[in-house]
């Protein structure tokens, strides 16, 4: 145990000089060095909704998002977990054949309504962001959603989910997730004093490295609240992609979904082949998309709230 808090001191001394004065409090238009590092070349950069919304059409149920966020509870996060990625959540595509029962859900569990903008008539996105937030948990259409965020998600980016041949998850695992969906829809997202103690038992996982292959005692695995990391965590557990026994979903915080982190070694570990790729960055600081988003909010303001927008063009992400 002392070997164990030794070490944990040790990582935050670290990550006080190198992360959390450098990266977690940066400004809302500045850019973060420990999230452009996993800027790539070969990245779909969107720079207009039009063209996320086309590239939320090449996103498929399990894709895993990951998150860089500037709220408190956010940079919080980023300390706690000597990460930059904060928050995740995951891509869900409803199947026709479950279109009636996501409409009745809709009709008796609304999603919670945006200060900034209508979320779409259901179904005119196809593409959706299944997460827990302070609000709950729902699935939010992927333009409107990431828009809707605004700066409040400073980075977004996406892991896919592929099996060995580039291939998503086939139908019966997507029907499973979509279950979950179900089986989790306005679920209350953990707060209060329990929710910080099932917050701080996961950072204790984090620090002491958790042992992927050891049984862990299911009784401790309380579902009736949710944070972001536990509900993905969770569906990909009703997918068969991450083990049951091996793991309590609220021992997962969001940065084990960064590359060569907690996830990814479980992931190795089992026989199926489902591996999440490397980082796509498709938001960001400083271009034309966040500029797209800001001028997209701003006009859903009142007028007397409307922020002059600077007509200077900004640099793009793409080489």
């Amino acid at each position: 145990m002392k070997g164990i808090l030794s070490n944990s001191l040790n990582t935050v001394t670290k990550s006080l000089d190198e992360f959390m004065v450098s990266d977690a409090f940066r400004g809302v238009n500045e850019k973060v060095p420990a999230v452009e590092k996993f800027v790539n070349e070969t990245d779909t950069n969107p720079e207009t909704l039009e063209e996320l919304g086309e590239f939320g059409e090449t996103l498929e149920t399990g894709d895993c998002i990951i998150v860089h966020c500037t709220h408190t509870f956010g940079k919080l996060t980023q300390i706690g977990t000597h990460s930059c990625w904060d928050h995740v959540g995951m891509i869900v595509k409803c199947a026709e054949e479950d279109v009636p029962a996501r409409l009745a859900l809709m009709a008796d569990k609304p999603i919670p309504k945006s200060q900034y903008m209508a979320w779409p008539e259901p179904r005119k996105e196809k593409t959706e962001v299944f997460e827990a937030m302070g609000v709950g948990c729902f699935p939010y259409p992927f333009t409107a959603h990431v828009t809707n965020r605004g700066d409040t998600f400073k980075y977004m980016a996406v892991r896919r989910l592929r099996n060995r041949k580039g291939e998503p998850l086939d139908r019966e695992q997507k029907r499973k997730i979509e279950e979950c969906v179900r089986e989790f829809w306005g679920r209350p997202y953990e707060a209060g004093k329990k929710g910080y103690l099932e917050l701080a038992r996961a950072e204790f996982n984090l620090l002491s490295g958790p042992d992927i292959h050891k049984k862990r005692d299911k009784s401790r695995e309380a579902l009736d609240n949710m944070f972001c990391s536990e509900l993905v965590t969770e569906a990909y557990q009703a997918a068969g992609i991450l083990p049951e026994l091996n793991l309590n979903s609220n021992e997962v915080m969001p940065s084990m979904f960064a590359p060569g982190n907690t996830i990814d070694k479980y992931l190795e570990a089992e026989d199926h082949g489902f591996r999440l790729t490397d980082v796509e960055i498709f938001k960001a600081p400083g271009t034309p998309l966040h500029q797209a988003i800001s001028a997209k909010r701003n006009a859903c303001l009142p007028t007397y709230l409307q922020i002059k927008e600077d007509p200077k063009p900004l640099p793009s992400l793409k080489h």
